[in-house]
């Protein structure tokens, strides 16, 4: 039985590891402490456009943190809620 675990379990958490974005550090190739709309593209998800607050061509690393922040809340806000599906309670399906 525990053999069967961890595959699971991977099977489970593949998609959550999967969809984790870059680190600043991941997106900035350069090297340069900053995200160019280049990098940028390597974001899946990220409106670079959106995200560069200040318009100077370029994602500081609160800018990019807080562009993934409003990512992370927008998927999370269209992810299904099995907590609000209601279950029919025996009483109501009278015949």
């Amino acid at each position: 039985m525990r053999a069967f675990i961890l595959p699971i379990l991977l099977l489970i958490m593949l998609p959550v590891i999967a969809a984790a974005p870059l680190t600043f550090e991941e997106a900035d190739t350069d090297g340069d402490g900053l995200i160019s709309a280049d990098e940028a593209a390597d974001v899946e998800g990220l409106d670079f456009n959106t995200a560069d607050s200040d318009n100077d061509g370029t994602l500081t690393v609160d800018e990019y943190d807080i562009a993934l922040e409003k990512m992370s809340k927008s998927t999370r806000s269209t992810l299904p809620n099995p907590a609000a599906q209601s279950i029919p309670s025996p009483s109501s399906s009278k015949p």
